[in-house]
């Protein structure tokens, strides 16, 4: 998907009609678009998403009122105001003109949220245009709505993508954008088809095969009703932990408390790493006592293996190094090697059959010769073994102690906020426990619902094999019987596929978060997605790795990378589609459209972003003040301009508030005070 142009009609702060062109190349993806705090550049960030979706993100204010404010104070009792949006894109070798668009009559001063009519347009090979039949459900199967939150997004809020509230939301959001939701779908269809099979056995399978397939019915809804419980705790898990994270903050922002809440998690890191630096003790003494534990045990044995190999040596002297196949071969032919012949009871047989015993024992020798090498080397072994357990041991005991010292500072800090003089901190800390104690309570369940699950799982698996072996003797339930064993194979193969594409893909995602972050960061902070679709940032500290607490701009970069990612990644999986032939050249194309990309981002950081922004996909449209454009910003974004331009502020104000903005060496307004009207101007520049 790339967008060509957007106009819009009495939309907000734009009265009248305004477009502006968008198309881009591969070498100037940017259109850059600067605008004061108000004069709406959120206002055209939501004109995006209403137009496809007919939504506005929750930051905007006064939704209802949709025209622009001038229009509708002028537009007489009982006539109606043109409202619209219209984009023109195209999308897998295809060209669209979408068009959501309202009739807005006025009943009274007051606007009412008006209900806007979707219209979408395909141009054909002729150059005719044919209206899509479903245009909503074509727009959703081009970019669904739950995903489009990666590519429309306002930079000071998409630190949202970090909080834990929104993993399980992010994740189903990937998948559908990575096409792991038709494999989940099969899934999730394949039950309902295994019941109606299975109403056959019940009915017809005789009394054991019936009574099984109620048992399994039984776990299966059992297992589902499980499955959702867990969700919608897990749901619960994410949105307290935020909400404890939320009330930290608070404590780390309050002047009366923030001194001993710094304290505080400056003690919490410490103790996290203790307890990781006493956990990779007990590791290593365990990997000690598994791996090398047997050599405490050998001092007995290796003095009696000495023994019984000196008594050995002291039978005779080594042997020669003769073959006893050799010997063979001399007595079976009757000569020696020498001549002499060897006749069964002559001196000279005699010796070469003593040869014949000897060797016997070569290999034997041989062995003991290379056991006597090793026991010596037993011995300082066990030594080895005693010294490294030691160590060991007393890293645990380091570790463990330093861990007790630490937990009871953090006691003593817990109780200086919980028995604080001042009433609103004592109701922070008090909340912040409170939360904890609900968050182990949904830990608890988390944990019985999962064992439950797993139960679960394996009474069906155990019904199933019982079912297999039953006794069916009507033709109809043994076929149903059949089906079902085909369906719960087709069932795990699925499931299979599913763990691995979903594992690749996030392997994958991960990957990427890494290259991206890694160009934009000036910190060796290292980003991780989890197997939840967590996203986190972590730093070694004396060869551990621990957990960093995001500020608000590392939130933000961590966000932006992982948006840069999944761009990235989503033209990866369409480009590997392509080759195989199923899609056409720009298939996992998408834009990115963002407002107040550099929000809360320091100088550097602005740099380093600007620089990473115009590589992040194939066509970006920043929406962006003067204070955080200018300087870095422009500087770094230039080359890659195809599009600039300004949304001039027009106000009332009579205040001399009029401020132009300097661009490519030329000025062009920026606010204009004194003016008719309070409205907004998109002014193209180039």
């Amino acid at each position: 998907m790339r967008i060509n142009s957007i106009a819009l009609t009495n939309f907000r702060q734009f009265s009248g009609t305004q477009m502006f062109e968008l198309r881009s190349s591969s070498l100037k993806p940017v259109s850059l678009i600067f605008g004061a705090n108000g004069a709406g550049k959120t206002t055209l960030l939501n004109a995006f998403t209403w137009a496809l979706y007919g939504t506005m993100s929750d930051d905007v204010e006064e939704q209802h009122r949709m025209v622009t404010d001038i229009v509708w104070r002028t537009l007489p009792m009982g006539r109606a105001a043109e409202l619209a949006v219209e984009v023109r894109f195209d999308h897998e070798g295809h060209d669209y003109r979408l068009r959501r668009s309202a009739e807005v009559r006025k009943q009274s001063d007051e606007q009412q949220k008006p209900s806007a009519e979707v219209q979408l347009w395909q141009t054909m090979a002729d150059g005719s245009s044919e209206a899509v039949g479903a245009p909503q459900e074509r727009i959703h199967s081009i970019l669904p709505r739950g995903v489009s939150r990666f590519f429309f997004f306002n930079g000071e809020r998409i630190e949202k993508l970090v909080q834990k509230g929104a993993y399980a939301e992010v994740q189903q959001d990937i998948r559908m954008l990575l096409d792991l939701e038709q494999v989940e779908r099969a899934l999730e269809h394949l039950p309902k088809v295994d019941r109606r099979l299975t109403a056959d056995i019940k009915k017809h399978g005789g009394e054991r095969a019936s009574e099984i397939q109620t048992a399994i019915d039984d776990q299966r809804d059992r297992e589902t009703s499980t499955r959702d419980e867990l969700k919608v705790f897990e749901g619960d898990l994410a949105t307290l932990t935020e909400e404890r994270e939320s009330v930290t903050d608070l404590l780390r922002q309050h002047a009366g408390a923030a001194p001993i809440q710094k304290e505080r998690e400056r003690v919490e890191k410490e103790l996290a790493d203790a307890r990781a630096q006493e956990r990779t003790a007990r590791g290593e003494r365990a990997s000690l006592v598994a791996t090398r534990g047997f050599l405490a045990f050998t001092d007995e044995l290796a003095a009696h293996t000495a023994e019984k190999a000196a008594v050995l040596y002291q039978k005779g002297a080594l042997p020669a190094p003769l073959k006893r196949e050799f010997v063979d071969q001399l007595l079976e032919n009757g000569r020696c090697i020498c001549g002499t012949m060897l006749v069964p009871g002559t001196p000279p047989w005699h010796q070469v059959t003593d040869w014949r015993q000897r060797s016997v024992l070569q290999m034997v020798e041989t062995v003991w010769q290379q056991l006597s090498g090793q026991i010596t080397q037993l011995s300082s072994a066990r030594q080895e073994l005693h010294a490294s357990l030691q160590a060991a041991v007393k890293r645990i005991t380091t570790e463990r102690e330093r861990v007790t010292r630490l937990e009871e500072i953090m006691s003593e800090l817990d109780g200086q906020l919980k028995d604080s003089r001042l009433e609103d901190v004592q109701q922070l800390e008090s909340k912040r426990r409170d939360l904890g104690v609900r968050i182990g309570a949904k830990l608890g369940r988390i944990g019985v619902l999962r064992n439950a699950l797993e139960h679960a799982q394996r009474e069906i698996e155990q019904k199933n094999a019982e079912r297999s072996k039953a006794e069916v003797t009507d033709e109809l339930a043994a076929k149903a019987r059949a089906r079902s064993d085909l369906v719960q194979s087709v069932r795990r193969a699925l499931e299979e596929i599913l763990a691995i594409r979903k594992e690749d893909m996030r392997s994958r995602l991960d990957a990427k978060l890494k290259n991206v972050f890694a160009k934009i960061t000036i910190k060796r902070y290292v980003p991780r997605l989890s197997p939840e679709f967590e996203l986190a940032l972590y730093q070694d500290v004396n060869g551990v790795e621990l957990a960093v607490p995001k500020s608000t701009g590392e939130n933000q970069i961590l966000s932006l990378s992982f948006v840069a990612a999944v761009s990235e990644l989503a033209r990866e999986i369409r480009a590997e589609r392509r080759a195989e032939g199923e899609l056409p050249g720009d298939a996992g194309t998408y834009p990115i459209v963002m407002d107040a990309a550099f929000g809360s981002l320091d100088q550097n950081y602005q740099r380093e972003v600007s620089h990473a922004l115009a590589q992040m996909a194939p066509q970006l449209v920043v929406l962006v003040s003067k204070s955080q454009g200018l300087g870095h910003v422009v500087g770094e974004l230039t080359p890659y301009v195809s599009h600039l331009g300004v949304i001039v502020t027009h106000t009332t104000s009579t205040a001399d508030a009029s401020e132009d903005i300097e661009l490519d060496g030329a000025t062009y307004p920026y606010i204009r005070s004194s003016a008719e009207t309070d409205h907004a101007e998109l002014k193209v520049i180039k």
